[in-house]
């Protein structure tokens, strides 16, 4: 039996300008995109019928997980024979503003791709993305990349300054689409964007940190401010929610500091989710 098994890593979004509501009601984004280094894996194995398992009962393994999406549209368009068991091991909390079901799709794909022996155009990979998730092309790269329109128009970046990523999940979920529908967003005039520099040591990492989003969920979700504020006192040289949240991350120039921020804000928060991990 043939079997791929591939690496599916996070993300954090370094900043997140939205621009303004589109003709088709998603918002425009202006984004930087950032691998982390804490992944999911996938297996992928030819199997005589569809099916996805997770080690993570809060996770569906019906057509509501975004791979299925992604298989339908192989079948459909590309005529791929799809017979495959998809073997999900969760690191990245769901829900948390990483990108872990995005991720997993395009590693699906990736996968699927392998195993059959298939090359197709990175557009075409793209175009498969950008159908089932606004952010979901980015995880065909292993780069920083800027995000436009939905998060789907990807340009690179070049290399961020290293740094120690220690993200702080307060287990509590944060509606994406209530949010983006909650009118408490702190909109970006294009103008603006100009105005962004490109970074290259670790210490302008508080010019460009930004999220848009952040006024439509801390006033509304206690934990997710809570979490930030708990960064910060715990000597995080910058913090910032990722995403639609409701992870936090907080970037650190020293390791040692890090760690010791992991112990104190988990010591402190029984049931939060601490990770320490670097940009990749």
């Amino acid at each position: 039996m043939n079997s791929v098994t591939v690496e599916s890593c996070g993300k954090i979004n370094i900043f997140l300008h939205i621009l303004g509501k589109r003709d088709d009601g998603f918002h425009e984004l202006y984004t930087l995109f950032a691998p982390i280094g804490i992944f999911d894996t996938i297996t992928v194995s030819d199997a005589d019928s569809f099916s996805i398992t997770c080690d993570n009962p809060d996770i569906p393994t019906d057509e509501r997980n975004i791979i299925s999406k992604v298989r339908d549209i192989l079948v459909k368009y590309y005529n791929i024979d799809c017979r495959h068991r998809v073997d999900i091991i969760k690191r990245i909390p769901d829900g948390g503003g990483l990108g872990g079901g995005s991720s997993n799709a395009a590693a699906y794909l990736k996968a699927v791709l392998k195993i059959k022996r298939l090359q197709m155009p990175l557009s075409a990979q793209t175009d498969i993305m950008a159908r089932v998730g606004s952010d979901t092309a980015f995880f065909l790269y292993d780069r920083p990349m800027i995000g436009r329109g939905r998060g789907e128009i990807l340009t690179p970046y070049g290399f961020l300054p290293q740094a120690f990523v220690l993200l702080v999940n307060p287990s509590v979920h944060v509606s994406t689409g209530q949010v983006f529908s909650s009118g408490n967003l702190q909109l970006t005039d294009r103008s603006e964007l100009n105005r962004i520099p490109h970074i290259v040591k670790f210490e302008q990492y508080g010019d460009i940190l930004f999220n848009g989003l952040e006024p439509a969920v801390l006033p509304f979700y206690p934990a997710v401010a809570k979490a930030k504020n708990a960064l910060t006192g715990a000597g995080a040289d910058f913090a910032l929610m990722s995403g639609s949240g409701a992870t936090v991350f907080g970037l650190f120039r020293d390791f040692e500091r890090a760690l010791a921020a992991e112990r104190n804000i988990a010591g402190d928060n029984p049931g939060w989710k601490c990770f320490l991990t670097k940009l990749i």
